[in-house]
């Protein structure tokens, strides 16, 4: 059997050796509100927010029926696509989107459509 003997300074150096430096803090930008007038006199509300490293993108939005959602930047074809892939998708080219949803069988349905920015 081997015995060591540190000090403890010694020791605290040694546990320190091991250690990663340190992360910096991340930050959220963005957030301001952006309204948009959709279809059928509907108003869709939508903050857009990013972490400051930009490893992260995503938006909170407020839907007319009350229900909001926070929903991640996903890949997209065209535009710029944001969904939990779950329950809502928020799907925006320029200063236009549309909100999809699920319907009770699953499938996605344009819930909030031709949303133009005010």
């Amino acid at each position: 059997m081997i015995f060591l003997r540190f000090s403890l300074p010694g020791a605290l150096l040694l546990g320190l050796a091991g250690c990663a430096p340190a992360p910096h803090t991340l930050t959220v930008t963005g957030g301001d509100p952006i309204a948009y007038q959709c279809a059928n006199d509907q108003k869709v509300q939508v903050s857009y927010f990013g972490l400051s490293d930009d490893s992260l993108s995503f938006v909170k939005l407020a839907l007319p029926n009350g229900k909001d959602y926070t929903l991640p930047q996903v890949v997209s074809a065209s535009g710029v696509r944001y969904t939990d892939e779950h329950e809502a998708v928020w799907w925006n080219k320029g200063e236009e989107g549309f909100v999809e949803m699920r319907d009770k069988a699953g499938e996605w349905q344009n819930v909030y459509s031709d949303c133009k920015q005010q």
